[in-house]
């Protein structure tokens, strides 16, 4: 294997490792301490009250974080 593909290949585990690094971070980034867990029935109750479900907000806040993550693979992935 030449030098030049050894380097190619270490550049690409550095980028996958940093993507992995920032998705580990992410996973921290609401701690309980901070954000305690809600009480969904009574959420769910006043975003009914309101015309909102909490699927509909669930849904959103799911979508938000899978975007993300996905972002930071496609950027690792591309050469």
């Amino acid at each position: 294997m030449t030098n030049l593909r050894i380097n190619k290949l270490h550049d690409h585990i550095e980028r996958l490792e940093e993507a992995l690094r920032q998705i580990e971070a992410w996973s921290r980034a609401y701690p309980l301490t901070v954000f305690p867990e809600p009480d969904l029935d009574k959420a769910r109750k006043l975003l009914a009250a309101g015309g909102i479900t909490l699927d509909a907000v669930s849904a959103h806040a799911i979508r938000h974080v899978v975007l993300g993550v996905g972002k930071i693979a496609r950027d690792a992935l591309t050469p």
